[in-house]
């Protein structure tokens, strides 16, 4: 519960109390644990992570981890799109050749589980780590995502 101070503009609740920081990664802006905001980053994917990127203004490893779930997010809605045209396509070629586009389509299956599967490890993995306060980078992604929320780890 907040409680509320009166001034000449009269009453305005008072901000929430810092959380001691514990993992010296500096505190945030939102009144949470780093590690805990950079996790929550990634639980829905692109969604939480612009939601934490927009709303933490100062601490650069929760900014970090929501620019790298953003660029996560990214790169699997572009693979979605390019196996969707693929699988458009071998549809589109199933009137001349049926069972060759239904082999094509079995492998095509079976290759985009495999990647799914990568994702969802890789997945798990950044929000292991940023649960714990690491520093974790995805080749590629993470030196992007560095760049553009303005990080750089101790």
């Amino acid at each position: 519960m907040s409680q509320m101070d009166t001034g000449p503009e009269g009453p305005t609740a008072t901000p929430p109390p810092a959380q001691p920081d514990t993992m010296g990664l500096g505190t945030t802006s939102m009144g949470m644990q780093p590690n805990v905001a950079a996790g929550v980053s990634y639980i829905f994917g692109w969604i939480s992570g612009l939601i934490f990127f927009l709303m933490e203004k100062q601490n650069k490893f929760v900014r970090f981890h929501a620019m790298q779930s953003i660029c996560l997010g990214a790169l699997a809605a572009v693979l979605w799109v390019l196996y969707s045209i693929l699988v458009v396509g071998a549809l589109a070629t199933a009137t001349a050749s049926p069972n060759a586009a239904a082999g094509g389509l079995g492998i095509m299956g079976m290759v985009f589980m495999l990647i799914w599967l990568a994702f969802f490890v890789l997945w798990v993995v950044c929000l292991i780590q940023a649960f714990t306060g690491k520093w974790f980078k995805i080749p590629v992604i993470g030196e992007m995502a560095m760049k553009w929320s303005g990080a750089n780890p101790a």
